[in-house]
């Protein structure tokens, strides 16, 4: 009998053991190897013209994107309102931020989308969640910097996720990035891989995070500790240029506190909203367009104008349904009445 239960006891082990290796080595590969999904849709669908282009990140690799001129008319002015680099998220491509595009272009500002090396139509094999991710939004800023028409347009950007993380890296050290927003970045690379774990391994997470981390270094497909991508202590050499935070109140991916730390860590001007009902890329669909407007509003304020000084903090929470009076409860006579 005891036996048996030894062989049970054994199989049982080995098989949460093989589970938690083939979980770890699963995280690691497909957070640096993420499957390319094809670019389908374009600017055309809220009637935008644009040009497919082709530039170098800082690092040699060539970057796929589409260039969107500024629409100009008689309300949004001759000249464009400013410019503004669009990025997205891990496992995902250009067409991810084409909603977040279309109030800015209809606000008179030039767009620039691009996949990220690895995705889309990008060159690469490699993501590495932020790290050389920061070569590829500078030389989209370099490709911009070289353009006639965009050279002494003033520039933000725009990040979803790994995107926002990149660009509080990005814009930390390069001056010409006068304002950012984000949706979704994560505070440090370290703790978007907890909660990954967390999400998928409950109570194994610390486990399955050690050897996510062992398996990536030890196979070289993250090419520096976790530890080392670290937006929250950048995030404060943007001062005083305005940062706009927004984040899922219910996101389960990476945890609204990221956007705490973050706004926490921020000098002024720095604004923050959690958004009530909101996941990680899912904005409630009653907030959606709102969320959206806010972005442009804010890059049409920030780009316009050197001296903001937004410091509007707004946390925003889901309504509590009110509570219904007792039913022994009796009005009282006012004293009019009385």
């Amino acid at each position: 009998m005891l036996h048996i239960i030894f062989i049970l006891l054994s199989t049982l082990l080995l098989g949460t053991a093989a589970y938690l290796i083939a979980g770890a080595c699963a995280i690691a590969f497909l957070s640096t190897h993420p499957p390319r999904r094809s670019v389908t849709r374009t600017p055309k669908e809220f009637g935008a013209e644009y040009e497919d282009i082709l530039f170098p990140s800082r690092d040699g690799m060539m970057l796929s994107g589409w260039f969107v001129p500024a629409r100009c008319t008689q309300e949004t002015g001759a000249v464009p309102r400013g410019m503004v680099i669009l990025c997205h998220g891990m496992s995902a491509n250009r067409e991810e931020v084409l909603p977040w595009a279309e109030p800015l272009w209809s606000r008179g500002f030039t767009i620039l989308m691009f996949d990220f090396r690895a995705l889309g139509k990008s060159g690469g094999n490699r993501c590495t969640a932020g790290y050389r991710e920061t070569e590829d939004l500078s030389g989209a800023v370099d490709y911009l910097m070289s353009r006639p028409e965009t050279k002494e347009l003033p520039l933000g950007v725009f990040g979803f996720s790994m995107g926002g993380a990149t660009a509080i890296l990005v814009a930390a050290d390069d001056p010409r990035i006068l304002s950012v927003a984000t949706h979704g970045a994560y505070a440090t690379l370290e703790s978007a891989i907890t909660q990954r774990c967390k999400k998928h391994f409950s109570f194994m997470a610390p486990v399955v995070e050690w050897m996510t981390v062992g398996v990536g270094r030890k196979l070289k497909w993250f090419p520096v500790a976790p530890s080392e991508v670290n937006p929250v202590e950048a995030v404060s050499r943007l001062t005083p240029r305005p940062l706009l935070i927004l984040h899922g109140g219910r996101d389960r991916v990476v945890h609204p506190e990221d956007a705490r730390e973050l706004h926490a860590a921020a000098g002024y001007p720095k604004s923050l909203r959690v958004l009530p009902r909101s996941g990680h890329k899912r904005i409630h669909r009653h907030l959606r367009d709102a969320v959206h407007r806010r972005v442009s509003q804010f890059f049409c304020a920030t780009l316009h104008n050197p001296d903001y000084k937004n410091t509007y903090v707004k946390i925003d929470r889901p309504s509590q349904p009110r509570r219904k009076p007792l039913a022994s409860s009796k009005r009282r006579p006012s004293a009019a009445g009385s």
